[in-house]
């Protein structure tokens, strides 16, 4: 079974896709990650079953799971894309009709559009901003810097060396490729915490990077594996020119509870 889960809406919505059978000996690992999503606040799931081509009584169990969760915090479950044989399992337990936090879509694009996640943007309870010379001398330090002001927030210590390593890859991604001129070429990093997650932006003064990885999954490749480890570790990754030129890494986490007050 292979399950992603990207976050939409400042965290509020997610698809959590699903690749493989739902049976009884894989859907300890799908509440897994539906647990996990709802845990980072995340309120509107999305379940992608465009690629499930199984599914059975004890997945329908989990559904009845998720809909008791999402109940009290007035959520939604939106189970999307299922194929004709899965569609028929759902209508047969009546699911779809019976539970009041479960409907059903053609797809994950037409399910989160039927949430209500505009709204005015979420602003960071506080932010930092740091600049490190862009020479491979800067890295430790900047790193155990940006460490330093995450620190306080109390994340649980797993996820706090996903984010370090993260941070680290692009870090040394900046440093590497991105700054024609050595260390007369800073790398700043701005840390945002907010109440259900940290953003770090790290902007470098490089030629630009579209954020494509050159080892394409290749375990022996030379290079390339840092975007890979970033995109696992983090919830979002995004890579942004700027106008300037260079580019801005933008890394998101997002987190259950956060002693935001600390910061």
């Amino acid at each position: 079974m292979k399950i992603v889960t990207e976050h939409h809406g400042d965290g509020r919505a997610c698809v959590v896709h699903l690749h493989g059978e739902v049976d009884m000996v894989t859907v300890p690992e799908v509440r897994e990650a539906l647990e996990s999503a709802m845990n980072r606040g995340c309120d509107n799931l999305v379940l992608d079953l465009a690629h499930v081509s199984y599914m059975d009584s004890s997945a329908l169990g989990l559904l009845v799971w998720v809909d008791w969760k999402l109940a009290p915090r007035e959520g939604r479950l939106v189970l999307a894309g299922a194929d004709r044989n899965v569609s028929r399992i759902l209508e047969i337990s009546g699911l779809v009709s019976a539970a009041p936090c479960i409907s059903a879509a053609s797809d994950p694009e037409d399910a989160l559009s039927g949430f209500e996640l505009t709204g005015p943007p979420a602003v960071p309870l506080w932010t930092r901003e740091l600049e490190f010379p862009a020479h491979p001398d800067s890295l430790a330090r900047a790193r155990a810097e940006v460490c330093d002001l995450l620190d306080p927030l109390g994340m649980p210590e797993t996820v706090f060396f996903d984010v370090r390593v993260a941070v680290g890859e692009a870090l040394a991604n900046a440093i590497r490729h991105g700054s024609p001129r050595g260390a007369n070429d800073p790398v700043s990093v701005s840390v945002s915490a907010y109440e259900d997650r940290v953003v770090l932006v790290i902007a470098d003064h490089g030629a630009g990077f579209d954020g494509e990885t050159a080892s394409d999954g290749d375990p022996y490749a030379s290079s390339g594996r840092g975007v890979m480890f970033m995109r696992a570790l983090m919830d979002r990754v995004d890579f942004t020119p700027l106008p300037g030129g260079g580019t801005a890494v933008t890394l998101v986490r997002h987190l259950a509870a956060l002693d935001v007050t600390r910061g």
